[in-house]
């Protein structure tokens, strides 16, 4: 079980260059990549992203990847003839307009085609395979933190499911109670149907024992109720649940939250009522924490 928040950070000498990686996690329903990294080596975002991918499948990551070449002869191009022609160019304008001003280096690296930065794509290549190394490290930093939290989340969690259980065996306890209230409503409901009329309307009669029957009945909301604990409890326990399950334990969460709305709804017990309401608040709180996992 993991959180989805995260963080690594490395800085790494390969070769001929030096790799400063960082990654942030955050909360977030789906997954979203954001990349940092200088336009010099942007063919590399896509091969970044595809690897995240494999490891992530919910949550903002914030990704820095800051490259730099300890050796820059093999990509830096100087066209020394357009230099000259550039500063001549200059140097003519000076004496044609009699201007007291001189031609220096700063006025000509103003013209971005002298100096050119390429990389081919072999370079592209072996850059890659000294990111892709140090974004693991940084990854597997980032996934124990997460580790981490979701322990921290399981003990939130256990406690948290504990005390629904136990408010669902108080449930139950009542439901008997409320049986035998429904019980006596319906005799005194036959009682008052019998002493207005001359007659017994069997029908009637019928049609009030099925829904005072309909009312009292919360057995099914609770066999629900209890399956989707039981289920919860699965999961919590499961240690080999390495994918992502948060979003498969928010469902649970909403389907508890629906039979306990349906139990306040269907009781005529105070105590249930009550109980059914703590229970939401209780599913409200794992529900919480169910949105921090991944």
């Amino acid at each position: 079980m993991r959180s989805m928040t995260g963080y690594g950070r490395l800085t790494k000498n390969i070769g001929d260059y030096s790799y400063n990686v960082e990654i942030k996690s955050l909360n977030s329903k789906n997954l979203n990549i954001n990349t940092s990294i200088s336009p010099l080596f942007s063919p590399l975002e896509l091969h970044i992203q595809n690897l995240v991918k494999k490891y992530f499948k919910r949550g903002t990551l914030r990704i820095s990847v800051d490259i730099k070449l300890l050796k820059t002869d093999d990509i830096i191009d100087v066209d020394l003839g357009l230099a000259k022609a550039y500063y001549n160019a200059l140097n003519s304008l000076i004496n044609e307009l009699h201007l007291a001003d001189d031609v220096n280096l700063e006025d000509l690296l103003k013209f971005k085609d002298i100096v050119k930065i390429s990389i081919d794509e072999k370079t592209i290549d072996d850059i890659w395979e000294g990111a892709k190394e140090v974004l693991k490290e940084v990854i597997e930093t980032v996934l124990k933190y997460q580790k981490e939290e979701g322990k921290d989340l399981k003990d939130f969690l256990d406690g948290y499911l504990t005390e629904l259980e136990d408010i669902i065996i108080k449930i139950e306890e009542n439901a008997q109670q409320m049986k035998e209230k429904y019980r006596e409503q319906l005799k005194h409901n036959v009682n008052s149907l019998i002493s207005n009329i001359d007659s017994i309307d069997e029908n009637r009669l019928e049609m009030e024992i099925v829904l005072l029957a309909e009312r009292a009945d919360i057995s099914e909301e609770m066999d629900r109720l209890k399956s989707h604990t039981r289920r919860f409890k699965n999961f919590l326990e499961n240690e080999n649940n390495n994918d992502s399950i948060g979003q498969e334990l928010d469902f649970i969460c909403q389907e508890m939250h629906r039979e306990l709305n349906t139990i306040a709804s269907k009781s005529k017990i105070l105590d249930i009522t009550n109980l059914s309401l703590e229970g939401r608040t209780l599913v409200n709180k794992i529900r919480e924490q169910v949105q921090n996992l991944h």
